[in-house]
Parts: structure tokens; sequence; C-alpha cells
């Protein structure tokens, strides 16, 4: 049996089934970007966001700057705050999130034209 002939069948599918993969991927980004927009402009966030986020990244920051100033700063905490204060300014400002996934649609597209460019340049 010829194991060479096996082994070049499956490397000629993976590219395909990783378009495949990839492209389903970018779908499901493109949902998840529309949402946050239509989410963004409705008049239930902009309360919402009012009412808790600011408040919550408000109070972040006096913690973080408190624990800052401490004699004796206790750096797990700050680490800790730190985390919750780029969380918060990440999921409180829906456009950031909305771009943070399109830079990922748009990483998908560029590695969809490389393996494109990839197979053609392997079939040449």
């Amino acid at each position: 049996m010829n194991n060479s002939r096996v082994v070049l069948d499956n490397q000629s599918e993976e590219p395909s089934d990783r378009a495949g993969i990839l492209n389903q991927q970018k779908g499901q980004l493109a949902k998840i970007v529309e949402a946050i927009r239509r989410v963004e402009s409705s008049e239930d966030w902009q309360s919402l966001k009012e009412l808790v986020f600011d408040s919550v990244i408000e109070t972040l920051e006096r913690q973080l700057k408190a624990e800052a100033q401490k004699p004796e700063v206790v750096t797990p905490e700050l680490y800790r705050l730190q985390g919750q204060l780029v969380w918060a300014r990440k999921y409180a400002d829906l456009e950031k999130l909305a771009e943070f996934f399109v830079r990922q649609i748009e990483g998908i597209k560029v590695q969809l034209k490389n393996d494109t460019n990839h197979s053609a340049d392997g079939a040449a």
C-alpha cells in the first residue's frame, strides 16, 4: 500500500476544512457585531450604561487609585483591580467591543486569503 498517497489526500482536505471553519467563524462574528450595534443604539442600553457600567468604572478607578497610593501596595490586589477595570471598559463601550470582533473578522479574511494563495502556489 502506498501511504504517501494517503498523506497527500489528507493534506489536500485540510485547507478546505479550515476554510469552512474560518468562514463559519466569520459568519458568527458578523452576527455578533450586528447584534452589538443594534443593542448599542437602543435607549435601554444607554440607560443601563449610565446607571450600571459608568458607575462601576468610576468605582474601580477610585479603588485602583486608592490601592496604588497606599504606603504598602498589595500587588495582587492592584492587578485584580486593573483587570476588572480593563474588563469593565471593554464591555461598557460596545463600539470598542464591536471593533474587537471586526478585527477578528479581518484576521480571518487574511487567513483565508493566505490559505488560498498557498494552495494556489502548491498547485502550480
